[in-house]
């Protein structure tokens, strides 16, 4: 059977359509995250994004005999979508909340452009380290992987929003400027030089697992202590 796709440019076929599915969630998340959505738009597609891009790997290495461009292209489309569903979607969610002002603008640009970084020297020393026939599988990273916001800002998100029941304007910068503090942490982790072990999927699975836990008890604390989720 003839494959229709061939008469386009790029690859169509499983392997990446966690990847696709991914930017797809991101966008979503993005338009409804600036609709007035940030936690039922915009943080749950970036957990949509968090678990398509954990285990878009593992699908794509089911695929046998797979061309040099295939691969090469999978490695591309990645970081390219990781760039929309961990840069620009968790700026969106900011945004969301009503960070409107043009500083905390400038931290969500520093923010995407860490990422940005992080993304372009994750790919320029993967590509060195596979010439080496002996290289093996990455064992850590160096660097916060960008993948891990879609753990880090849903939890900061729960809390920050705790605090908008504050008296005055309290309640009204409290929740920003915890998200503030989330984005500067994690753009600065994004491009310091520190070692983080690669979890494997049995590893991934743990992760989620806890990540799970943590953010539906803040969500139950948000709904039946503090009224609700925004």
């Amino acid at each position: 059977m003839k494959n229709p796709f061939k008469k386009f440019v790029g690859f169509w076929h499983y392997g990446v359509i966690l990847t696709y599915m991914s930017v797809a969630s991101a966008i979503v998340g993005c338009c409804l995250a600036v609709s007035g959505y940030p936690f039922y738009g915009g943080v749950i597609c970036l957990w949509i994004c968090g678990v398509c891009d954990a285990f878009d790997g593992a699908v794509a290495g089911t695929r046998k005999n797979r061309s040099e461009e295939d691969k090469l292209f999978g490695e591309r489309i990645d970081s390219l979508s990781d760039l929309a569903a961990f840069g620009v979607l968790p700026v969106m969610i900011g945004y969301g909340m009503g960070m409107h002002e043009w500083y905390y603008v400038a931290v969500f640009c520093l923010y995407v452009l860490c990422a940005l970084v992080r993304l372009a020297y994750y790919d320029v020393t993967e590509q060195i380290r596979m010439r080496d026939p002996n290289c093996g599988r990455r064992k850590s990273f160096e660097g916060l992987p960008v993948t891990n916001v879609a753990v880090g800002l849903p939890v900061f998100y729960l809390i920050a929003i705790m605090f908008r029941h504050l008296q005055g304007i309290a309640g009204e910068l409290a929740p920003k400027l915890i998200m503030l503090g989330c984005y500067l942490l994690v753009a600065f982790l994004f491009v310091f030089k520190f070692k983080m072990v690669k979890l494997g999927v049995k590893g991934l699975l743990v992760a989620i697992f806890i990540t799970v836990g943590i953010c539906v008890t803040l969500l139950l604390v948000n709904i039946f202590v503090f009224g609700g989720i925004a």
